[in-house]
């Protein structure tokens, strides 16, 4: 369950090898034990709650594969972004955010059964740059938007380790599906963070990566770029919005929560597609998008 990174700091790693929907925390045992992201499974939170008790518990952003067991614990004990603090904690307020109103049933069928989210309250904030002293060991906050307007980033300026959260450098690349992600936003906090003295990165769903640090930084920049491609190659001919999602140019398949999932496509897809446009690559006509 504890991959020892430095001496007092340790992955925690999550249920199905940290894959949404859950991920790895990270554990630190110092003059103050603090526990970040909640979102590795119930049943290891209880097994940290019960070895360790965390006086200090933080989660990086709204999305429940981060957050979904802080209501394992005291609203005293957890800290979370000021951003979007007046609905985080409470499910329905979170889902009318995170999507569109008329799957905001399916998104909470979706959320409160694998990651077995349930509302919570917070009873600390934190904003960009805040600094948590642990003891030796500091964290400072980095906000990093463009995945979600609240995701946050950690640095720990000590041992040179980024807590890279949904910056995650997986295979499926970046994701930025919900209506307030913004592709240009999320380039940007890439090229911020990677600014950082970095030895180690922990990822929330790839865990330790100590070599290729770099490489790994241009692998998930060039993901983007790439999937402006697909999108113009896709473009042989009019299509609508609705024939990205058919083709699921990003996804490549829907084996669960189809209509969440066809839902983010089409975010993705249009997000590509807006983009094209104002580069001056594709154009609208008669409602379906055509290369300029």
């Amino acid at each position: 369950m504890l991959k020892q990174v430095t001496k007092n700091i340790f992955l925690v790693e999550g249920k199905s090898n940290g894959r949404f929907p859950f991920c790895h925390s990270v554990l630190i045992r110092d003059r103050i034990t603090a526990l970040i992201e909640t979102g590795c499974g119930r049943d290891i939170l209880k097994e940290i709650d019960e070895e360790f008790s965390p006086d200090v518990v933080i989660y990086s952003h709204a999305h429940p594969d981060h957050c979904a067991g802080s209501s394992f614990f005291p609203a005293e004990k957890l800290w979370g972004p000021e951003e979007h603090k007046e609905t985080t904690g409470t499910m329905r307020r979170m889902a009318e955010r995170l999507v569109i109103p008329g799957l905001v049933e399916d998104w909470l069928s979706l959320m409160t059964s694998v990651p077995q989210l349930e509302n919570f309250k917070v009873g600390n904030y934190f904003g960009n740059g805040h600094v948590f002293d642990f003891g030796k060991t500091k964290l400072e906050a980095v906000h990093a938007p463009g995945h979600t307007d609240d995701h946050y980033c950690f640095y720990l300026p000590n041992e040179k380790i980024m807590l890279t959260t949904d910056i995650d450098f997986t295979s499926f690349g970046p994701w930025y599906a919900n209506p307030e992600s913004d592709i240009d936003t999320f380039i940007d906090s890439i090229w911020r963070l990677r600014n950082y003295d970095i030895e180690t990165v922990l990822s929330s769903h790839l865990g330790v990566i100590d070599n290729g640090i770099e490489e790994k930084f241009d692998q998930f920049l060039a993901v983007f770029e790439e999937r402006d491609e697909k999108v113009l190659e896709f473009l042989n001919a009019p299509r609508s919005i609705e024939d990205f999602v058919e083709e699921a140019l990003i996804y490549h398949s829907y084996p669960y929560g189809e209509s969440i999932l066809r839902f983010f496509e089409a975010q993705m897809d249009e997000k590509h597609v807006k983009r094209l446009i104002e580069r001056g690559l594709v154009k609208e006509v008669g409602g379906k998008f055509v290369r300029a």
